[in-house]
Order: structure tokens, then C-alpha cells, then sequence
């Protein structure tokens, strides 16, 4: 019996069992925690055997064996905008913002020397993993090397990659991430998000895409057409959760693996001792990767420095020390921080964020309920989440002063409902059939078994616009009703001389 059940085992690791294949990874954004989800998910991919080449603007952070990196560094080394000028910008500056940026990232990218020398190599893929985000062009890589793709979207379903895999996005229900909306809209946030999307929608369709089908053109040497390019996906993970985002609908090939990058590690000694310590609670204060405190104008930054110091609680700061000359008994600054780490401490009590999905992801990931600061991108539409879940207090950056700080951290610490929330949350969230990780590691290797894995694909996307809301269906059935109308001109006219006979 043994003996038998030592064989079925084997059979089921044959059945699973993927060669060691060859990978490449398209993670071009500057943005640090981009970085850090495209280097979980291709390291993963490493260590499990597989040969993998990544585009990036980091190197890895450590060493792994069948990891290597094609640097594209330039834009990160180069001045930086203050994002904080961000902060009140219209809704059509935000869309134009978005794909300017994606031009620019785009362009570097394909034009960097080493990226050109791989695109005219004769290296071969068995599969492309690529993020997804206002790049369009840059899904060129799997049709060009003849290989299928993954796309990855680092900010969960949005208006950008919900039509390319099938996923219709209704506006009455879902808002785009260009707002501060939740999936409670009233009828003028209906309306606005409309017009937004709309926006979006044609913005893509006239100036966005002929851009991106001339860097296809430019830079690849294999004739491509952008459209059957970006529908051409045979996968789509989300770093998200419904647990943090919402309920919605998702095609076959959309997987959620938010909150695959965490993997809780010791805290650095002084850290730990710093936490330890802290006998009324700790507060974590970090404004993210994309945002540096120091542009702050003194007199915001002088009201943070006097709210923090003005609480009881010990508070982890990430700043760069030099932006602040004073130095606060329980406040203890650095330039870089471990969130995750920290957030997964006994005595953190609250989280001061900008509202980032990863912030708000290793949140509740810990139950740690949040102060919400934002200021620009999905930041707004997350932070409006938690506060409609009840884990958050929302604080606009125009509203920050010492006053309103240090009351939004106390009102978070002292109403135990934030905690209460957050906690049953973070159970919601853990309760998985299966790790993240392990499920992206799954689907990535059921592409490679499969091959393109058309058999995943949405029927959806082999119709027009008009084929799929039924317009052309409306339109003939209007049209028949005319004709209809028309053909008993006689019974009309029979039937209004009896109503006038009547009268």
C-alpha cells in the first residue's frame, strides 16, 4: 500500500514538473516598488531552476544563480520631479501625465544600446513576463521572440489592462484610478468617472497607441501591429487582493497575487531595540519610495516634526536625516526603512502613509490600521478604500498641519474600531487555498506547459466594440421596427380616422 502511494506521488510531480526554461522579464519602470515586485517574482523563478534575463533600471539585491540583468539605469540617476506638485492637478493633467511617462519609459528602454543588442540577438524565450503600465510597445518582446506573455500590473485592475484581457470594466461600479472614488458612486461621481474613462479611452485610442506603433517600428525589426500585440497576452497577474480592493468581475487568464512579495525578515538590531522599547506603542511614518520629504516647504515639514514629537508613542521616520536639523527623544529618522518588517511588530499601534498599494497591502497584511496622506496616481482611490473599510482616517495634503496630524494619529490609536477592522481584514486576506507566490509560480509554469494557453483566452476579444455591447443587434432591431412602421402606412392613417370618427 505504501509502495503505491510512493508511485501516485511521483506521477503527481511528474504531472506538474516544467524544465528548466529560458525567461525574460520587462520590469523598466524607475519606481522602487515596481522594482522590488518584478525582482520577488523573477528571483522565485531563479532559484526554481529557470534561466531568467531581466530589463531593469535596479540590480538585484542579492546574488541568485540564473539571474541576470540587462541595467537600463539613466532615468533613475537623472533629476528627480517633486511629486508633491502633484497634488491638485486636474483630471486631464493626470491622464496626459500617466502616458508622457509611459512614452518616456518606452523610449529609453527599447533605445538603450544593451536592450538594442538583445532585441538583434538570435537569444530565444520560452516565455516573456512584462509589466504592464501605459508601455504598450514594450509588449512587443513576446511576438518579436516568438514567445507568449505574461503582463503583470502592479497596480491591480485598472482602466490601462482590464480590456486586454477581456475584463469589462463598468464605470457605474468600478472607478478609475484617476479618481479618489470607491465602488459606491453617487450620480455625479458616476457621471465624472465616466467622462474620465472616456477620456482615457480616446486619449489611447488617437495619440497614445500611433506613438507606441512607432516605437514598434522603430526599435524592433520584427513588423508588428500594436493592437494584435497588446491583445496578444496569454496571462495577466494583479498585485492585488478583493479583500483590499473589491469584489469584481475577472476573465480565466486575470490571477490575483497581491501580496506575493512579502516574506517577513529579522528586523537590523538597532531597529528591533528601538521597537522593543517602545512601552506606549510605535508609529511608522513613510511617504514611499516616489516621495522625498526634504522638497517639503519648511513650514509643512516644521508641523510634522512638532505633531510627531508631540506624541507618546515612539515613531520610525522615513527621511533623509540631513533634511531636518533638530533632533526628536522619540523619533528615530532614516533614509531607509524595512516597512514590512516593522509593520509586522507587536508594539506598531499605526501606519502614516501615502496610501501606495504596497503600503496598504502589508497593512492589513499585518493589521495595522493606517493614516492616509495622498498625492498622486491610485494613492487617492486606495486611501478612499481603507477609510470606507473603516482600517484608515483620511488627512489631504492640503489639510496637513501639526494640528490635523497629530489628531488623525490619535483618533486611529485611541478608537480600537481601526484595529478591530484591520485585524478581520488581514484574516480575510490570509485565508488563501494556496500561498501567492506558489499560485503565480503555478500559473507561470502552466503557460510554459501549455504553450500559449489559448484555451485561457476571453471570446470577447475577437469581437469589435460594437459586437460586444450589442450596438450592431440594437441598431438591426431598430431598423427592422422602421421598416415594420413603414410597410401599414394604411393602418396608420385607418386607425387615426376612427379615433377622429370617435371624438
Amino acid at each position: 500500500m505504501s509502495r503505491l502511494r510512493f508511485i501516485l506521488f511521483l506521477l503527481v510531480l511528474s504531472t506538474g514538473y516544467v524544465n528548466s526554461a529560458n525567461l525574460l522579464g520587462v520590469f523598466s519602470s524607475p519606481g522602487y516598488s515596481q522594482f522590488i515586485l518584478g525582482e520577488k517574482l523573477m528571483t522565485e523563478l531563479a532559484r526554481r531552476g529557470h534561466k531568467v534575463t531581466v530589463i531593469s533600471p535596479y540590480k538585484p539585491r542579492e546574488e541568485v544563480e540564473n539571474y541576470r540583468t540587462i541595467l537600463t539605469d539613466g532615468l533613475i540617476q537623472g533629476p528627480q520631479r517633486d511629486m508633491f506638485q502633484r497634488v491638485s492637478e486636474s483630471y486631464w493633467s493626470r491622464i496626459k501625465g500617466i502616458h508622457h511617462l509611459g512614452y518616456t519609459l518606452t523610449e529609453y528602454t527599447l533605445g538603450h544600446p544593451d536592450v538594442q543588442e538583445l532585441i538583434h540577438s538570435n537569444k530565444s524565450f520560452d516565455l516573456v513576463i512584462a509589466e504592464q503600465f501605459a508601455n504598450e510597445a514594450l509588449m512587443g518582446f513576446g511576438p518579436h521572440f516568438k514567445a507568449p506573455t505574461i503582463l503583470f500590473s502592479s497596480i491591480g485592475l485598472s482602466e490601462w489592462n482590464s480590456h486586454l484581457m477581456g475584463n469589462i470594466k463598468l464605470p457605474s461600479v468600478v472607478p478609475t484610478s484617476k479618481t479618489e472614488y470607491t465602488e459606491s458612486m453617487t450620480f455625479f461621481q458616476r457621471s465624472v468617472n465616466a467622462l474620465v474613462n472616456l477620456g482615457d479611452i480616446l486619449y489611447k485610442e488617437f495619440v497614445a497607441f500611433p506613438i507606441h506603433q512607432e516605437y514598434l517600428e522603430t526599435y524592433f525589426p520584427t513588423k508588428m501591429d500594436l493592437k494584435e500585440v497588446i491583445y496578444n497576452a496569454s496571462l495577466m497577474f494583479l498585485n492585488s487582493h478583493f479583500s483590499i480592493g473589491q469584489p469584481t468581475f475577472l476573465t480565466t487568464s486575470v490571477v490575483e497575487i497581491g501580496g506575493f512579495h512579502i516574506s517577513p525578515k529579522k528586523l537590523p538590531e538597532h531597529i528591533q531595540k528601538f521597537l522593543d522599547d517602545a512601552r506606549d506603542g510605535a508609529i511608522l511614518f513613510s511617504m514611499g519610495t516616489n516621495l522625498n520629504l526634504s522638497n517639503l516647504s519648511r513650514d509643512k515639514l516644521s508641523s510634522i516634526c512638532k505633531a510627531l514629537s508631540k506624541l507618546k508613542q515612539r515613531v520610525l521616520w522615513k527621511m533623509e536625516e540631513d533634511a531636518v536639523s533638530e533632533k526628536y527623544e522619540n523619533i528615530l529618522m532614516s533614509k531607509w526603512l524595512p516597512q514590512v518588517d516593522i509593520l509586522g511588530h507587536s508594539n506598531v499601534v499605526a501606519f502614516v502613509t501615502h496610501g501606495g498599494l504596497l503600503s496598504t497591502t502589508e497593512a492589513v497584511f499585518h493589521g495595522v490600521p493606517m493614516v492616509g496622506i495622498p498625492i498622486f496616481g491610485d494613492q487617492r482611490m486606495n486611501v478612499a478604500r481603507c477609510l470606507q473599510k473603516g482600517i484608515a482616517v483620511h488627512l489631504s495634503f492640503e489639510d496637513l498641519t501639526e494640528t490635523s496630524l497629530f489628531d488623525a494619529i490619535n483618533q486611529v490609536i485611541e478608537n480600537p474600531t481601526y484595529r478591530q477592522n484591520v485585524k478581520k481584514l488581514s484574516a480575510i486576506f490570509h485565508d488563501r487555498v494556496v500561498e501567492p507566490l506558489d499560485l503565480a509560480m503555478y500559473w507561470v509554469e502552466y503557460v510554459i506547459r501549455h504553450g500559449w494557453a489559448s484555451h485561457l483566452k476571453d471570446p470577447s476579444l475577437n469581437l469589435t466594440w460594437y459586437q460586444l455591447y450589442l450596438v450592431d443587434v440594437i441598431g438591426f432591431a431598430v431598423l427592422c421596427a422602421l421598416i415594420v412602421y413603414q410597410c401599414f402606412p394604411n393602418r396608420r392613417r385607418q386607425s387615426g380616422k376612427e379615433k377622429y370618427k370617435r371624438n
